[in-house]
C-alpha cells in the first residue's frame, strides 16, 4: 500500500481550482498544466516557521547582521554538503529572484549588440531578456561539436545555461559540462548558469554545479538559484547568486547596500525551513514526480499516441512533440478548447514549433484527468 504523510496523491481538484494564484485563475475552468507552480501542499516546516512569524508578529526589520541572509549562507553549506562545490560566502548574493541575477549579469558585463548563446528551446524570459535588452541571440546546440563551430563564427560573450534544462529536462553531465567550461575559456565567454532546478533531478542521475568543474569555471561563472521550484515558493521571492566572475563581483560592489533591493523576509525563512527540515517532503515529492512522469508515458501511449514524449531526467516539465497530431504549430490551442492549459512550444523558440510543454507536478488522479481531458475523451 502506497503511503501518502504530506498529501501529495489526494489532491482535491475543486480546492485546485479555487487556488488565488495565476497557474488557475488566468483561465479559470480549464486544467491548470501550464506554468512551473506545483499543485502539492507546502512543506510543512515551511509552514510551521512562516506560522510561527505571524504568530510572533515578527514582521519589522530582521536581525541578520550584515552580509548575506541566513538562507544565502545555508546555501553556502548546502553546496557542500550536497554536491561537495566548497565556496566562500563572501561571493553570495540574495536576489528576489533568479531573473534579476541574469539580467544584472547581462547587462554589467556585455554590451547592446553582443551576442550571447543560449540553448534552444529555452526558458522564454531569458528570450525576453535578450530581445528587451538589445543583445543578440546565438542558438547554442546540444551537440557540443557543433557548439564549438557556433562559437567560431558567432563569438558570443556569454551562455546562459540553463542545467538543469527547461524545458527539455536534460541534466548536463560532467563530461559535458567539462568540455562547455573548456570552450568558455577557449572563446572569453562568461557563464551565466540558471541551476533553480538542481533538486529536481531523478535517480540515477545526479546535479553537479557547473562552477565546481574546476577552478577555471568558476572564475567565469555566476550561478544563479533558489528553493522556489523544489519547494513551490515562486511567490515569495527570494534567490541566491554565487559571484565567481572577479569583473562582475568587482561591479556589483561599487553599489551601495540593498542597491538592487533586500531580500524578502519570508522568502529568506521559507528557504531557511525548506533547505533545513524540508527534506523529508522534497523525497516525497519526487517520488510522485517519478511516478508521473513514467505514466505520462503510459497515458500518451493509451490516449494520445501521435504525441511524442521521452521523460525529463530532471524538472516536473513534459516537452511533448504534437507534430504529428495534426493541429499545427500551435497544438496549444487545440488542448485549452479540450478543457486543458499547457504552455505553447513557439513561446520557448522556433524548435517549439508544432509542441506545447505539460506541467505534472501533481496527482496521480489529476494528471491521468488532464491526459484524458487533452485526448477530447
Amino acid at each position: 500500500m502506497t503511503t501518502d504523510p504530506f498529501g501529495l496523491r489526494s489532491l482535491d481538484p475543486e480546492r485546485l481550482a479555487a487556488r488565488p494564484g495565476v497557474k488557475w485563475q488566468l483561465h479559470p475552468g480549464l486544467l491548470a498544466a501550464w506554468v512551473a507552480d506545483m499543485d502539492f501542499p507546502v512543506a510543512p516546516a515551511v509552514t510551521e516557521r512562516l506560522s510561527s512569524l505571524l504568530a510572533n508578529g515578527a514582521l519589522g526589520y530582521p536581525n541578520w547582521g550584515t552580509g548575506p541572509s541566513p538562507a544565502a549562507r545555508l546555501f553556502v553549506d548546502r553546496m557542500h554538503s550536497r554536491y561537495g562545490w566548497d565556496i566562500d560566502v563572501d561571493q553570495v548574493r540574495d536576489l528576489a529572484d533568479v531573473l534579476q541575477g541574469v539580467r544584472l549579469a547581462v547587462g554589467m558585463l556585455t554590451d547592446p549588440g553582443d551576442a550571447i548563446a543560449l540553448h534552444l528551446p529555452a526558458y522564454h524570459p531569458f528570450l525576453h531578456t535578450l530581445r528587451d535588452m538589445d543583445r543578440r541571440l546565438v542558438a547554442a546546440p546540444f551537440d557540443l561539436d557543433e557548439f564549438a563551430a557556433v562559437l567560431t563564427r558567432e563569438q558570443p560573450k556569454a551562455l546562459i545555461l540553463c542545467h538543469p534544462h527547461n524545458p527539455t529536462g536534460h541534466v548536463f553531465d560532467r563530461s559535458e559540462l567539462s568540455r562547455i567550461a573548456e570552450l568558455a575559456v577557449e572563446f572569453d565567454m562568461v557563464v551565466i548558469s540558471d541551476e533553480i532546478h538542481s533538486d529536481l533531478v531523478y535517480e540515477p542521475g545526479c546535479h553537479i554545479p557547473f562552477a565546481s568543474v574546476g577552478a577555471h569555471a568558476q572564475a567565469r561563472t555566476i550561478t544563479v538559484t533558489s528553493s522556489s521550484k523544489a519547494f513551490n515558493l515562486a511567490g515569495l521571492r527570494w534567490a541566491v547568486m554565487h559571484v565567481g566572475h572577479e569583473g562582475f563581483d568587482a561591479a556589483l560592489r561599487d553599489y551601495p547596500d540593498h542597491w538592487f533591493g533586500a531580500p524578502n523576509l519570508f522568502g529568506v525563512e521559507a528557504a531557511v525551513a525548506a533547505w533545513t527540515d524540508g527534506d523529508e517532503w522534497q523525497r516525497a515529492v519526487m517520488g510522485v514526480l517519478d511516478e508521473n512522469r513514467h505514466a505520462l508515458s503510459d497515458l500518451l501511449a493509451v490516449h494520445l499516441p501521435e504525441v511524442a514524449y521521452t521523460p525529463p531526467e530532471a524538472t516536473y516539465l513534459a516537452w511533448l512533440d504534437c507534430s504529428a497530431f495534426g493541429s499545427g504549430d500551435e497544438p496549444r490551442q487545440l488542448f485549452m478548447e479540450r478543457g486543458v492549459d499547457v504552455s505553447p512550444g513557439p513561446q520557448f523558440g522556433e524548435p517549439g514549433s508544432g509542441f506545447v510543454r505539460l506541467n505534472f507536478a501533481t496527482s496521480p488522479e489529476m494528471l491521468e484527468r488532464i491526459v484524458i481531458a487533452m485526448a477530447g475523451s
